[in-house]
């Protein structure tokens, strides 16, 4: 039975916190959405004051729920008996993340990407999470590309499953947010390589890759003069950064390497 939040931060006397980019979900539909894809061992980040957790619960073998607002945490304890969920009062950016099938969570704005960024690095089944539309866009392949985009489309393959108006949460934040699903497709290897090229080239993304690349030479460690001359020769150097796609920047990161950078630059 879903469990509106409200009458229990009432109760408990607690309002959402800002600072910990707080919007409780109060959408029976949404969460419904969500919890058909758990299964096996199921994480949860943020799980507020158990709503999305409650339907986990039934449907998972175990849910691991990692709340970083020790209040919440309290809250949790007090209104719920589940005997396969465990809650952890912590970070989740601090430390490892605990093994787990499916990511099933209401992701806290403020930390989306870096969340993002941790999870694609997990083994995992399926990604599962309520995202700033923006931000969602961005991972299907729509609107200006980040470096996330870029990692991102690597590493997996995002659909977007769910519109979520801004009026589905309590208190309303000031956007739409949308639910993704991510499942893993490596199209090529990850490596550091690519990952200095995506960031050098996404701190730029306006200018055409050679550009780009000269005025990120600290990322790899060159000086501007000797950067100018390994950027005129890379793959795609008159081409527009947000022009790019993931192929095209694996092309200029192993030119990067294998070409200039042999000892390690």
């Amino acid at each position: 039975m879903f469990k509106d939040p409200r009458p229990l931060l009432k109760r408990h006397g607690l309002e959402a916190k800002k600072h910990h980019s707080q919007n409780f979900l109060i959408s029976p539909r949404v969460v419904s959405v969500m919890a058909s894809y758990a299964r096996g061992t199921v994480l949860e980040v943020g799980p507020g004051v158990g709503t999305l957790t409650d339907a986990l619960a039934e449907r998972a073998e175990r849910v691991i729920a990692i709340e970083k607002d020790p209040y919440l945490c309290s809250v949790l304890e007090q209104e719920y008996s589940w005997a396969n969920v465990e809650v952890i009062n912590r970070d989740v950016l601090e430390g490892e993340l605990p093994a787990f099938d499916v990511c099933i969570s209401s992701v806290p704005y403020a930390i989306s990407s870096p969340l993002l960024f941790k999870l694609l690095d997990e083994p995992f089944d399926t990604l599962v999470l309520l995202l700033q539309r923006e931000f969602v866009d961005r991972l299907v392949g729509r609107g200006e590309p980040s470096r996330l985009t870029f990692m991102a489309q690597s590493m997996a393959d995002a659909r977007n499953v769910l519109a979520v108006p801004r009026t589905k949460f309590y208190p309303p934040p000031r956007v739409d947010s949308a639910v993704v699903e991510i499942v893993p497709n490596r199209k090529f290897e990850v490596d550091a390589w690519y990952r200095r090229t995506v960031e050098g080239l996404l701190t730029h993304k306006r200018k055409r890759v050679h550009n780009a690349l000269v005025d990120s030479r600290a990322i790899f460690n060159k000086g501007k003069d000797e950067m100018k001359s390994i950027a005129k020769n890379a793959p795609h150097a008159r081409t527009r950064v947000v022009e790019l796609d993931i192929h095209e920047v694996r092309e200029i990161a192993d030119y990067l390497n294998s070409e200039c950078f042999e000892e390690g630059g």
